[in-house]
C-alpha cells in the first residue's frame, strides 16, 4: 500500500459513515441499488443492470472516473459520472458528492473496486446503504465475496445475483 493510500485510509478512518440498520437484503426485497465502478468496468454491469430491471430493480452506477472530461463516458443506463474535481488530493469524496448520492436512500451498495482504490473504498464508507457488497474483506462491507484476480466485475456480479437469491428474511 502506497503512503497516500496510508493517509487517505487515516483520513478516512475519522471520518464518521452514515447510520443505518444494517441487514441482509434478499433479492426479492431489493427495490434500489448502487454500483460503484471504473469507467472500464462498466461493459461488465449491463447484464446486471438487465436483470435487475426484470424485477424492476432500479440501479445506479456511479462511475469513477479520472480520464479527460471530453472522453467522459456516456453509458446509456442511470448513472453518475465522479470525476477527479469531486474528490480531494487523497481520493476522499467531497460532502456534495456524499450528499447527491446518499439522496437516493439504497438498499444495498456494491462495489466493484479492490481494497487499494481509496475513492470507491471512501464512497462505500460514507454512503447509506442497509447492505454493503464487496470482493475483498473490510469491516464496512455486510457481505465479501471472495474470488480470484481473474475474476471480472461480470462474473462477481453473477455471483451478488446468487447470494442475493440465497438470504432468507424471517418477520415476526
Amino acid at each position: 500500500m502506497s503512503l497516500l493510500n496510508n493517509i487517505a485510509n487515516y483520513l478516512l478512518s475519522s471520518k464518521e459513515s452514515p447510520k443505518s440498520a444494517k441487514q441482509f437484503v434478499p433479492w426479492s426485497q431489493l427495490s434500489k441499488v448502487l454500483i460503484l465502478a471504473h469507467d472500464n468496468q462498466l461493459n461488465n454491469v449491463v447484464d446486471f443492470i438487465n436483470a435487475c430491471q426484470k424485477d424492476t430493480i432500479q440501479v445506479h452506477v456511479a462511475v469513477i472516473y479520472d480520464g479527460k472530461l471530453e472522453q467522459t463516458p456516456k453509458p446509456n443506463f442511470d448513472h453518475h459520472i465522479l470525476d477527479k474535481k469531486q474528490f480531494n488530493f487523497f481520493g476522499i469524496p467531497n460532502q456534495g458528492t456524499i450528499e447527491t448520492l446518499n439522496s437516493k436512500h439504497f438498499d444495498t451498495l456494491i462495489n466493484l473496486g479492490n481494497a487499494e482504490q481509496i475513492k470507491s473504498l471512501a464512497i462505500s464508507k460514507l454512503v447509506t446503504a442497509k447492505c454493503k457488497i464487496s470482493h475483498f474483506q473490510n469491516p464496512i462491507f455486510d457481505i465479501s465475496i471472495d474470488g480470484d484476480k481473474t475474476t471480472n466485475s461480470s462474473k462477481f456480479l453473477e455471483q451478488v445475483i446468487v447470494y442475493l437469491h440465497m438470504i432468507k428474511t424471517t418477520h415476526k
